[in-house]
């Protein structure tokens, strides 16, 4: 099979193609037949080397997919060979995306939607299940204001589309160029109220102009000084979620100071746990979102296909994740 391998951390010049084995199906598991992958921020932080790298077992790169089983594993009872699926593999596959083959535990895997094409079914679960786990730390409802940094990104996409099912109204987002205002107006059915530019040295006091009491609940989903703007932005026993990094010292002073809360959210902890158990909840959340695709509560996602499995297709969207430009998500077809 054909896979995409970094020799060793630092740049995408060290992505190299290589052809390997097709992997053995193991006890538990089931084999897949890659249809299409997407890229993830984390992907090129591991490639970077930065701490998410101290956990891989392989160095073919990606979490997410959408593909065909082709064989499965003793002890499977849920799953036949031909059954179209997607899945986060966290780091418990054969190994990551970026190739041809991948056996998987069971427990990361569900049927695909059948709404969907590979394409839009490869964008949905880091990001999706991402959004979910936060928006569910933070027991989002109706009634509660919510501030989202980062909102036309694969993450706030998804936070965006689950905060609407839970029927709040009360929501702000953040963009920094006219191409993510307009994917949150036309994507995202956003207004313009409710959208602030972040680039602005004021978008923090037109953001409180638009929501005058400060925000119940905020959702950083891309740290540094914007993590520090939502922890201006919560009112008085707020919560604050994010999926980047932790507060610095100063910024946990006004958290202190509001009685606010903060909870870091990492969509592949329950997979650091050693129990089948605990990954079975990646399959029911991948279950939750196939029934809300296939019920039209939520809308396909938005993706940019770049190209069939390649260097050049890799490079190109680490890149692109690597400078901020993305709006939704982006897809490599296998």
């Amino acid at each position: 099979m054909k896979a995409i391998v970094l020799k060793s951390f630092g740049s995408t010049e060290n992505f190299a193609i290589a052809d390997l084995p097709i992997p053995e199906v193991r006890k538990g598991e089931v084999r897949i037949k890659v249809k299409a992958v997407s890229f993830n921020p984390v992907d090129y932080q591991i490639r970077k080397g930065q701490p998410e790298s101290n956990l891989v077992r392989s160095m073919i790169l990606g979490r997410d997919l959408s593909g065909v089983i082709d064989a499965v594993g003793s002890d499977v009872n849920d799953f036949k060979v031909d059954d179209e699926v997607f899945s986060y593999v966290c780091n418990l596959a054969s190994s990551g995306t970026y190739t041809e083959y991948v056996s998987v535990p069971a427990e990361l895997v569900a049927r695909k939607p059948s709404s969907l094409t590979h394409e839009q079914a490869a964008a949905t679960p880091v990001a999706a299940i991402t959004a979910m786990m936060a928006l569910n730390k933070l027991q989002i409802t109706k009634t509660k204001s919510l501030f989202i940094a980062g909102g036309a990104g694969g993450v706030g996409t998804f936070a965006i589309m689950l905060a609407q099912e839970f029927g709040v109204k009360n929501l702000i987002t953040t963009a920094g160029n006219a191409k993510s205002h307009a994917y949150l107006v036309e994507k995202c059915g956003l207004t313009d109220n409710q959208i602030v530019d972040y680039k602005k040295e004021d978008f923090i006091e037109r953001a409180l102009r638009l929501n005058r009491d400060g925000f119940d609940v905020a959702l950083d989903l891309v740290g540094g000084r914007i993590l520090s703007s939502c922890c201006a932005l919560l009112n008085l026993d707020g919560n604050l979620a994010s999926i980047t990094e932790a507060p610095s010292i100063d910024d946990f002073e006004i958290l202190f100071q509001k009685n606010a809360s903060f909870h870091s959210i990492g969509a592949n902890a329950y997979s650091l746990i050693d129990d089948r158990a605990v990954w079975k909840k990646y399959q029911k959340m991948l279950d939750h979102l196939s029934y809300h695709f296939d019920s039209g509560v939520f809308m396909p996602p938005s993706i940019n296909v770049l190209g069939r499995l390649s260097l050049e297709v890799v490079k190109e969207a680490h890149a692109l994740l690597e400078n901020h430009s993305v709006q939704g998500k982006l897809v490599m077809t296998c």
